[in-house]
């Protein structure tokens, strides 16, 4: 992409004069490593079982092999000065304490290889930045994860309706006639194809005029077919936040805004369950809200957290375990929390599996440091522009997820794009960027 990839290796905009068979190889590997986590290795699955899948041989093999093939990148195509800018003492420390709270849950075996997966995931992504050789290059890789996410989600629509379109079995009949393509639920879909909208916007502005505008069209119009109000109600206001935020405020304030931000959505979610003031405001300003009937589940969690603040009950050893399982039925709740497969509060399900101080380093990991590197970013247009993209993933997969659960969830493509989106800013803040020939 840049001084990110090989000093030396020939721009990516003179392949059409002179092949350049290292780069070509260097794109199609980034190209590919970053479209297998996007579809993820089960597309068209009709049940998301998340961490638990984590002994499936599909996803040991294809995880395993992404990471085996991007660390084996590294060593051939990668400059170790870039190697050692990943290396932050917090993500250590962040990684650390995942694997500690695998080792205390009830099965530390399936915990472990869960945690273990994670990692395997996370530096797979790693590979998507520092593989192409300029940014052009990596302009066209986004295309190509992008049009095979979009491409695959619509021929289910199209020929696959049973797998792509809910039919409202199950115990979800208000969502039937919606969309979610090649996932499981319309929130993936959702979140997953409006973080491409941003991939869109981005080459808009670099000038990749027409594809932009598909992109952004195709996912745009994906996004309302879901249902999810949050995804759809979220794309403009992030994208002019970003935009007009930085040309009004310039970066240090917007990073500042984006915090404020994150922290309001705090409030006016998990804070509701917390404090009766805040609940009343929101009542206030919009009576019944429940958020789906999450807020009992926000509730019965906090109440069977109490003693486990420290240490939380370990990675994958709440929900859809005995601890909910033999917990009385109650009658009051509008969501039964047996069933449920997460809090539907991704800050909230740390805190359950790490405590409070895994809580603490998440935040430090995925919101203070990444909006730290935003401020830093090189003033060249080219930095500009992906930082800005960056961003606009990074801030609206974070609003997403206090009303959705899937931080540090290895198999889950929306967690994929926030640590893209954090190891972006990383490398954008450490390294300069080149543009490579525009469009």
């Amino acid at each position: 992409m840049s001084s990110i990839g090989n000093r030396n290796a020939i721009d990516a905009g003179s392949v059409v004069d002179t092949p350049d068979w290292i780069g070509l190889t260097r794109f199609l590997l980034a190209a590919a490593v970053l479209s297998a986590l996007l579809v993820t290795f089960t597309p068209f699955a009709v049940t998301f079982q998340g961490s638990e899948n984590a002994g499936d041989l599909t996803n040991q093999l294809g995880y395993s092999g992404l990471a085996a093939i991007v660390l084996l990148g590294h060593l051939i195509f990668t400059e170790r000065h870039v190697l050692v800018s990943l290396i932050r003492p917090w993500w250590v420390l962040m990684i650390g304490w995942l694997l500690a709270s695998a080792l205390w849950a009830p099965d530390p075996q399936n915990a472990l290889r869960s945690a273990l997966f994670t990692l395997l995931a996370m530096s797979a992504v790693t590979g998507v930045f520092a593989f192409p050789t300029s940014g052009r290059a990596f302009r066209w890789v986004l295309v190509v994860a992008a049009l095979a996410v979009l491409g695959l989600c619509y021929v289910g629509v199209i020929a696959l309706p049973h797998l792509a379109i809910n039919d409202g079995s199950g115990s979800e009949p208000e969502h039937a006639g919606l969309w979610r393509g090649i996932y499981s639920h319309k929130n993936i879909a959702g979140a997953v194809i409006g973080s491409l909208f941003f991939f869109g916007v981005y080459l808009l502005r670099s000038r990749m005029i027409w594809i932009g505008l598909s992109i952004c069209a195709l996912a745009a119009n994906f996004v309302l077919h879901t249902g999810s109000k949050t995804s759809t109600g979220l794309l403009p206001l992030v994208t002019l936040l970003v935009i007009f935020g930085r040309i009004v405020g310039g970066r240090r304030l917007l990073a500042v805004g984006v915090f404020l931000a994150i922290v309001a959505m705090a409030l006016l979610t998990l804070g509701t369950v917390l404090s009766p003031t805040l609940d009343a405001i929101v009542q206030w300003a919009a009576p019944g809200t429940t958020y789906t009937g999450r807020m009992d589940l926000w509730r019965y969690a906090l109440e069977v957290w109490q003693g486990h603040h420290w240490t939380g009950f370990g990675l994958n050893a709440f929900w859809q375990t005995d601890v909910v399982a033999h917990t009385e039925k109650n009658f009051e709740l509008s969501w039964d929390p047996r069933g449920s497969p997460n809090a539907h509060n991704g800050y909230l399900d740390i805190a359950i599996s790490m405590g409070i101080p895994g809580l603490f380093l998440a935040v430090v990991m995925l919101v203070i440091l990444p909006l730290v590197d935003y401020a830093r970013i090189g003033r060249d247009p080219e930095s500009t522009r992906l930082g800005d993209t960056l961003l606009m993933v990074l801030f609206y997969l974070l609003l997403n997820s206090f009303l959705e659960s899937y931080l540090f969830e290895r198999a889950n493509p929306i967690w994929m794009l926030v640590w893209f989106a954090v190891v972006g800013l990383r490398l954008l803040a450490r390294h300069r960027m080149e543009s490579g020939v525009p469009g």
